[in-house]
């Protein structure tokens, strides 16, 4: 496999991971097929410049970012992003359920509470 091969089927599969997105998600979403994602990330295949659109859209990613080096993955990801994947890992290894969007949002109510039993 070629570099540009390379760096295309190592950061689709790693974007996907940082979004916990299946290949069938993926496909669905780029409105592809599951045997082309699969294809893309083993380097069996390489995408037309419309599918490279599609792809990156799905993935809420610009389109060079796909052909970033994967070692420099400090460029790849934000900041929030990384905080998001190592939460929802922890969580997952301990056994709990990710908490949605809105209930991150939320201030922890057991802080800075003025009538906290605590006080």
């Amino acid at each position: 496999m070629d570099y540009v091969r390379y760096c295309l089927a190592s950061n689709l599969r790693l974007r996907r991971s940082i979004l916990q997105m299946s290949q069938e998600e993926l496909a669905h979403l780029a409105n592809l097929s599951p045997g082309f994602i699969a294809n893309l990330e083993t380097g069996r295949n390489f995408p037309s410049s419309k599918a490279i659109l599609k792809l990156s859209s799905a993935l809420k990613i610009e389109p060079w970012k796909l052909f970033l080096d994967p070692q420099k993955q400090d460029m790849f990801f934000t900041r929030d992003e990384v905080f998001q994947w190592l939460e929802d890992s922890r969580q997952r290894l301990l056994g709990l359920s990710p908490m949605s969007n809105e209930e991150r949002d939320q201030p922890n109510s057991d802080h800075g509470d003025a009538s906290s039993p605590l006080d």
